[in-house]
């Protein structure tokens, strides 16, 4: 009687058990045809994109550079195809040609080592020179001292093996004797980024692909980077790229970097740079035109940097503030400022500048008397005079050019990487070159100059690995 009392719950027992891992089986059949459904999907996607060997993003100075260094590499352009990928028009770079008087208001200093490397890659030979300015001379001096540093170019002796300029190019229009190597040469990003597309035309194993944004980059089970571009309408067929070698010259916000899982140390200053063309008087033309000229103001450095003999650049590193209160003065009033900055006392100068920036700020006619009434002792003094001491200021500047002024927020930043390392058991098969990698203060102008110095060591390295039966996936500078 016992027994049968206490068999029928175990019976019971041992049937909802069963049922139970009967239930449990029959519940796991949705989600493993739902993972099977996605990894079909997923392997179905990986197939349908485009294999490519050596995908660069960004189409701006370094990217372009980087696209025109691979093809003209005979080891990896005869092996390896390269796609460079722009989100805007490439054929208007190729196609620009602006007014002889007119000037871009982004330009950069190149040194005479990479302005040799853009000689070796086929690049330099088709820059416009006449829109390329050598620069032997730098004028830096303090704004409160007036205490002066000046910096020289060497005397080329095109003799001397030995000399570090003696292969360097110049351009034939910029320097004032031929036995002067410029230390730099100042040219607009635009006048390189045609210079490139030139040098592009009908190379080999190469694919331009501009007008498409890059939507995302995501992995592949072998771990190839899938970068999906389109243009952002919602509902178009986008496309698909699988890349041997991902690199990213796509600037501060790389995405590249992004999908690395690269880390960035650094900081925002709290400045802006203001920029602008200027147009120089024609008395002075020639003038000082070989030699650069920065001012160091509490305010911030403000720079003169030639273009041409009747053209320069303007760059103010300054506070928000004095950047947009300066911004909004009429052109012909701006003008006036920027010779008063390089040329007035400080204490003069200053007085001026808590005028603009002020709570009640007086209206342009009577920040124009003022400016006049603190600048007319120094023209009576004829600083400007073509007899006069040429050296302590940089030519008057006579107009800016309309639309050229403009503000960009000044940071620091460095990757803790420039390579992407393997991330969840995956290689990455990424770099970074450029702002992507660094970005830095304007002040020395260096910018660019490290982003050259970037592709050089990847190219040199990329080139290694291929004569030597590498693959270009597993770079190690």
């Amino acid at each position: 009687m016992n027994y049968a009392s206490s068999s029928a719950p175990r019976l019971l027992v041992r049937n909802l058990s069963r049922k139970s891992v009967r239930t449990r089986a029959f519940s796991r059949i949705p989600r493993c045809r739902a993972a099977a459904a996605a990894a079909a999907a997923e392997a179905a996607a990986e197939a349908s994109a485009e294999p490519h060997d050596i995908v660069v993003i960004g189409g701006g100075p370094a990217g372009c550079t980087l696209a025109a260094a691979l093809a003209s590499n005979a080891a990896i352009s005869s092996t390896h195809k390269v796609t460079l990928l722009e989100a805007s028009s490439m054929a208007k770079l190729a196609e620009w040609a602006p007014n002889p008087d007119e000037y871009s208001n982004r330009v950069s200093s190149i040194t005479a080592e990479n302005v040799a490397f853009l000689s070796d890659i086929g690049v330099w030979g088709h820059l416009d020179a006449t829109r390329a300015r050598g620069i032997e001379e730098m004028q830096v001096w303090d704004g409160l001292s007036d205490a002066r540093i000046t910096f020289n170019s060497p005397t080329l002796d095109r003799h001397d093996p030995f000399s570090p300029h003696s292969t360097a190019p110049i351009a034939s229009t910029s320097c004032r004797s031929p036995n002067i190597a410029p230390m730099a040469t100042l040219i607009e990003n635009l006048n390189l980024q045609r210079a490139c597309m030139r040098a592009l035309e009908g190379a080999k194993n190469l694919d331009l692909v501009d007008n498409k944004k890059v939507l995302s980059i995501t992995s592949d089970a072998s771990g190839w980077p899938i970068i999906e571009i389109g243009s952002g309408v919602e509902g178009e067929t986008t496309r698909k790229l699988r890349a041997r070698l991902l690199i990213g010259a796509d600037g501060f916000n790389s995405p590249v970097k992004a999908y690395s899982h690269i880390e960035s140390f650094g900081w925002a200053y709290n400045n802006q740079g203001l920029v602008a063309s200027l147009r120089i008087s024609p008395a002075e033309m020639g003038i000082g035109m070989t030699t650069a000229w920065q001012r160091f103001l509490p305010e911030g450095p403000i720079a003169f940097l030639p273009l041409s003999d009747t053209a320069s650049s303007l760059v103010w590193s300054t506070t928000p503030e004095l950047a947009k209160a300066i911004r909004q003065l009429p052109l012909d009033l701006m003008t006036r400022l920027v010779n008063a900055a390089f040329t007035l006392p400080y204490a003069s100068l200053s007085s001026f500048l808590s005028l603009l920036t002020s709570a009640n700020r007086p209206t342009d006619t009577e920040l124009s008397d003022s400016l006049e009434a603190l600048v007319a002792p120094l023209q009576a003094a004829s600083v400007y005079e073509v007899d006069s001491i040429p050296d302590e200021s940089p030519p008057k500047i006579e107009s800016i050019q309309p639309g050229s002024v403009t503000v960009f927020p000044l940071r620091l930043s460095h990757a803790d990487l420039y390579l992407g390392m393997p991330h969840g058991g995956r290689d990455l098969r990424t770099a970074l070159v450029g702002d992507a990698a660094h970005t830095i203060h304007p002040l020395a102008g260096q910018g660019l100059n490290m982003g050259l110095g970037d592709i050089q060591s990847l190219l040199k390295t990329l080139e290694t690995t291929v004569q030597n039966g590498g693959d270009v996936e597993y770079v190690q500078c």
